[in-house]
């Protein structure tokens, strides 16, 4: 009765989370491998080959010894996991993004100078008539 199981495609972040944590897990595991452990983690899972190759080859590789191949990583602290250097990347992202937003806006509003386009249109009483 297996094959009445529905199938689901998972999204891709699922996919890498998985095969993330195979290969922590297990790092000397190929691309047949791993994909053949995803599986059996999810049965209901449609995943390709494909997909799980292509993860694997994004993934940040890790040398013994703790050096980064991809990307740059703080060499003072060789105590991050995989885990904790993408966070890292990511919070440096959004942090970016907000700076950027900010100059974005332009200093006046950010120092509560008043930006005409939203005090004049919103406050009640104005003089845009409805």
């Amino acid at each position: 009765e297996k094959m009445a199981e529905a199938t689901i495609v998972p999204e891709f972040e699922d996919i890498k989370v998985c095969v993330r944590e195979i290969k922590l897990a297990s790092p000397e595991l190929g691309i047949a491998k791993v994909h053949a452990a995803v599986k059996e983690k999810n049965p209901t899972w449609q995943v390709s080959q494909d997909r799980v190759k292509k993860i694997i080859s994004e993934m940040v590789v890790v040398q013994p010894g703790g050096v980064v191949k991809k990307g740059l990583v703080n060499k003072s602290d060789p105590t991050l996991t995989p885990q904790q250097i993408a966070k890292k990347k990511t919070e440096a992202a959004l942090a970016k993004k907000k700076e950027e937003a900010k100059a974005k806006k332009g200093g006046g509003t950010a120092a509560g100078g008043p930006n005409k386009a939203d005090t004049g249109s919103w406050r009640p009483g104005g003089d845009i008539s409805h």
